[in-house]
């Protein structure tokens, strides 16, 4: 039986803590659209692993974070089951997360909801503008 040499896609599922001091939000700019994104790590096992969030998700993880530093919460005190999908390239591989497991007390939660229902609100006006990218390719600088 042959195998295909490259596989489509890929899942990972993996436990740690969202790593909340590392988030970088901004816009992800495509031809066609402008969508909120955020970078961050999550620690798992005894490493950082660096996950991106799109869209919605990219609005929910920031509010988390956002709580989670005003809470004044330890760094891996926002303990997460992530769900991600991997974007790859020979050079460069992606964890996206499609879907986060929150493990955390029913005030953040409630922070979070009421953070969330304004920056969805007030998105133009409230969300960082800094353009950001997928690293899928080596800049031509490098």
């Amino acid at each position: 039986m042959d195998f295909p040499r490259h596989t489509p896609y890929a899942s990972a599922r993996f436990d740690g803590a969202l790593m909340f001091n590392s988030l970088q939000a901004g816009i992800m700019v495509t031809s066609e659209t402008r969508s909120p994104i955020v970078r961050y790590e999550v620690l798992a096992g005894a490493q950082h692993h660096p996950v991106w969030s799109l869209d919605h998700l990219a609005l929910v993880v920031y509010c988390y974070c956002e709580v989670a530093k005003v809470e004044k919460l330890e760094e891996t005190d926002l303990q997460v089951s992530v769900t991600a999908s991997w974007v790859s390239t020979d050079q460069f591989s992606n964890l996206i997360a499609t879907y986060i497991v929150w493990h955390t007390s029913s005030i953040i939660r409630e922070a979070v909801s009421r953070m969330l229902a304004h920056l969805e609100d007030e998105q133009e006006h409230a969300w960082p503008l800094t353009e950001m990218q997928l690293p899928v390719q080596e800049s031509l600088g490098a």
